[in-house]
């Protein structure tokens, strides 16, 4: 076979292979910044148990409250608000007392749902990898948060945790494996760094491209 054809095979199959590579890098970005291409939907819809025209809403970029029962919302004002709304609870001992647990962050607490405090979890959510999905008040406001790893307890306000039924050490396969796809693994100030290396390779796919076509 003459050695054109050869080289002709060689091109094409690397530049087949490059606008794959090129699909992987653009889509691995994006996964690493969700925010990019999803719609803000909201995560979870709470009522207010003593004002029944008052509706909580945990967004992605944080909490909303309508006075009108949807008809209108507007975001809760925070400092800081949450990310990724995991769960809203309210005290069964005082009902305006209301609590907002972010999936990778901490919980939001607030006596009457205008002064808000952050409580913080015993462990860091986003390098352990261990999801915040659920969180329960009980009686003299015991928290109760579940997690993907199992649960803990607090009776002093989130000052101390009780951690005897969380397994910190045990990590999801699959939230392992996207961790170390994603760069999270190692902090969440890492993933920037898997964004410039796969920006840096993209980039010389394309140079190359061009180096090609000009050859």
């Amino acid at each position: 076979m003459n050695i054109t054809i050869w080289k002709n095979i060689h091109n094409y199959l690397g530049l087949a292979s490059a606008l794959f590579l090129t699909v992987l890098l653009v889509t691995g970005i994006l996964l690493n910044h969700p925010k990019w291409i999803e719609k803000n939907s909201p995560t979870i819809v709470v009522a207010d148990p003593v004002h029944p025209q008052k509706i909580f809403m945990g967004k992605k970029d944080g909490l909303y409250v309508s006075l009108d029962r949807g008809q209108t919302w507007e975001e809760v004002p925070m400092l800081f608000p949450p990310q990724e709304v995991a769960d809203i609870a309210f005290s069964p001992a005082a009902p305006q007392s209301i609590y907002v647990l972010e999936k990778w962050g901490k919980i939001f607490h607030a006596e009457d749902g205008k002064i808000w405090n952050n409580i913080a979890v015993p462990f860091d959510p986003q390098s352990t990898g261990i999801e915040l999905n659920k969180i329960s008040i009980g009686k003299e406001n015991k928290i109760c948060v579940f997690t993907t790893n199992g649960w803990m307890t607090s009776t002093d306000g989130g000052q101390s945790w009780d951690t005897a039924s969380l397994d910190l050490e045990g990590r999801p396969a699959h939230r392992l494996v996207l961790m170390l796809h994603n760069g999270y693994f190692f902090g969440p100030r890492f993933a920037w760094l898997y964004d410039f290396s796969a920006a840096a390779l993209l980039m010389l796919i394309i140079t190359g491209f061009i180096l090609w076509k000009s050859g």
